[in-house]
């Protein structure tokens, strides 16, 4: 799942003066939207301190939660977001915060999310720690208000709170290299190697204190969905959503085209 080497899509300015890349993390993001973009001052935020302590000097990192009121001084020809579909309880508020913070009638939010649960292509079998998995994690965000399946609400979302020109876009990568083609092969072994990475640190909170699971049961539970997740006769794959939107004029008609 990539983007030709492209941090987003969205028609932004062609020389950017201000960007926010919000719940940064790592600030990986944040700091090659600036190396690309020398001229731009990048803002990433973020609720933890984990950004890199040496960054180009047209970077800076703050704590905050996307949230609380935003207080920016400075108009944003970007607002970026990535990976947030586990981030806020009001998603909908964190829009429209970044609306407001937008330049009006150029600047323009990028959102980059998976479409959780996995898919299958083909049924799996009965018994499939992947599948349990898939269904464990909706149940459990669902019980604590955070839905892991609502990015598929984005684009409606964005609309709702005033962005025009709204424009969403899906893509899809195999989770093992069952899918023909060395392209499609080589990136599904990149999001597999990311996702038995990360998928203790997704499922801990959510199993044992939502579902009440004991670590230990969690974790022989995720050696087994590390198997499924390698198995090339198990068809699952990754579908992600890419959606942006622009902030209007202040007499333009909320009503731009969309897709």
């Amino acid at each position: 799942m990539n983007l030709d080497g492209k941090l987003h899509i969205a028609p932004i300015v062609p020389e950017p003066k201000n960007v926010l890349d919000v719940a940064t993390g790592t600030g990986v993001w944040a700091v090659e939207f600036a190396q690309e973009n020398p001229g731009c001052a990048v803002v990433g935020t973020d609720l933890s301190p984990i950004q890199p302590s040496y960054a180009p000097p047209n970077v800076s990192f703050e704590i905050m939660d996307a949230e609380d009121e935003w207080t920016f001084t400075v108009k944003f020809d970007l607002v970026h977001l990535r990976a947030i579909v586990s981030c806020f309880k009001d998603t909908k508020a964190v829009f429209k915060s970044a609306l407001e913070s937008l330049a009006p009638g150029t600047g323009y939010m990028f959102v980059r999310d998976p479409l959780m649960p996995f898919k299958f292509f083909t049924p799996p079998p009965e018994g499939t720690a992947l599948a349990e998995w898939n269904s464990c994690l909706v149940e459990a965000s669902q019980k604590v208000g955070m839905p892991w399946n609502r990015s598929t609400n984005y684009a409606q979302w964005m609309r709702e709170v005033g962005f025009v020109d709204v424009v969403e876009k899906r893509e899809a990568a195999g989770l093992s290299p069952w899918m023909k083609g060395k392209r499609n092969k080589e990136t599904s072994l990149l999001l597999q190697e990311n996702i038995c990475n990360g998928i203790e640190g997704m499922s801990m909170a959510l199993f044992t204190r939502v579902l009440g699971w004991s670590k230990e049961r969690l974790l022989e539970f995720l050696e087994r969905v590390k198997n499924d997740l390698r198995n090339v006769d198990l068809h699952v794959f990754s579908e992600g959503l890419m959606v942006y939107g622009r902030r209007p004029y202040p007499d333009e008609e909320p009503c731009g085209p969309s897709s």
